[in-house]
């Protein structure tokens, strides 16, 4: 049978999707629309690109330097160029201190070695970054680990090349509706990005915007040569994790409004199924949480980056449990607890135990679904009531 599928965001805590697709295959199911957001969005992206299970399962446990690579994604920020010393915010900063007793043209040149010397200290880089970029990391790494995996082994027999291809491109060259949210902050508006609302966005590039959770990663700035988004150009405005506005959007697959309609086209009769990771929900016991890559200060997770991530959770979270309380049959509730978000260094039997758990939860659905549809109790097809519903409300308020 065939499923619209939604993956929420969550970091690392994404890994746990690998074992709930592995159920959902073998059990001999597919998909037919897919939605994520942030680690949903690279989950969807490698579906849209022919991965099976087993394929996502190999790409975890590659290593780099002895160590898994995805912890190569909290990389050292590169060093910033010239024009963005001269620009930046600590730039401003000093020159805002006037210190009257020194010259003008003088006090300019102090203050742009000392910028530029704090810009490409190692010791300040990070720092540097986060008041320039927006994060404390760079995501180069895993800009380059997604191209590698777009244009690696085959899909229907034919070798991938879907690394350079835009989000119109890739729709042409696979048929699949592929959809990612992300988070305009600048116009303080939700983006769904996909073939019709933003055919020339490159795809690498639509899964960046999406994952990019503030503070930890850059924040991505629109470019020219990425098009219009809808009818608005919006070159120029920073974009970030889609997470920040709703990271289960399922109501994008329900809702048949007509803005709605709009960004994922005419509603399709195929049931959604959309796969929520419940950090209430226990996971096996593993082995001990790893370290970071060589990093002792670990920004995302510090109480203060937690408290600012609980504020926008109960902001956003409350539009996207309205839905899934409403619709609570259409979703998989994946076990997460104990795990960080970015915890992409964990250790194997760690993401062994997410990724069992995973599957154990899928199975566990999957026979849920299966018994009530037995007994004549389960929701007609699309589980969908009349329009005016929750979803209709809350797609068109996260939206507006």
């Amino acid at each position: 049978m065939k499923y619209d599928l939604v993956f929420e965001g969550g970091g690392a805590k994404g890994m746990v999707f690998v074992g709930a697709c592995d159920v959902f295959f073998e059990r001999g199911h597919a998909f037919n629309r897919l939605l994520g957001t942030s680690a949903g969005a690279i989950t969807a992206a490698l579906l849209a690109a022919g991965y099976t299970a087993e394929e996502m399962r190999e790409a975890l446990g590659e290593t780099k330097d002895g160590k898994p690579v995805f912890a190569a994604f909290m990389g050292l920020p590169p060093e910033p160029t010239d024009e963005e010393i001269r620009k930046g915010a600590i730039l401003k900063l000093l020159e805002g201190v006037n210190l009257k007793f020194v010259p003008d043209v003088l006090e300019h040149r102090i203050d742009e070695a000392i910028a530029g010397a704090l810009s490409r200290s190692l010791r300040f880089r990070h720092v540097a970054a986060l008041v320039e970029r927006g994060g404390w990391y760079a995501a180069d790494e895993f800009l380059a680990w997604l191209r590698r995996k777009l244009d690696a082994g085959t899909r229907n027999g034919q070798p991938r090349r879907f690394s350079a291809m835009t989000l119109a491109a890739f729709h042409a060259a696979t048929g699949v509706e592929l959809s990612v949210v992300a988070a305009d902050t600048s116009d303080a508006r939700m983006l769904v990005l996909n073939h019709r609302t933003a055919p020339d966005c490159p795809l690498v590039w639509a899964v960046r915007m999406s994952m990019s959770i503030p503070l930890v990663w850059n924040e991505v700035v629109w470019q020219a040569g990425w098009g219009r988004y809808l009818d608005r150009d919006i070159e120029g405005h920073a974009v970030v994790d889609g997470g920040m506005l709703s990271n289960f959007p399922i109501e994008l697959f329900i809702s048949d409004a007509p803005h709605v309609v709009t960004l994922m086209g005419p509603k399709s009769d195929t049931p959604p199924i959309g796969l929520l990771i419940d950090e209430r929900l226990p996971v096996a016991p593993s082995a001990a949480r790893g370290m970071f890559v060589d990093v002792h200060v670990k920004p995302a997770e510090l109480e203060s980056v937690q408290r600012l991530r609980r504020l926008v959770d109960t902001a956003t979270t409350a539009h996207d449990k309205m839905v899934t309380d409403e619709y609570s049959h259409l979703v998989v509730r994946l076990p997460a607890a104990g795990y960080g978000t970015t915890e992409f260094d964990m250790s194997e039997a760690r993401r062994q135990a997410l990724v069992h758990a995973g599957a154990a939860a899928m199975a566990t659905y999957l026979d849920a679904r299966t018994a009530s549809r037995a007994a004549g109790t389960a929701p007609r097809r699309g589980g969908r009531p009349a329009t005016g519903n929750t979803a209709d409300r809350i797609a068109l308020r996260i939206l507006e």
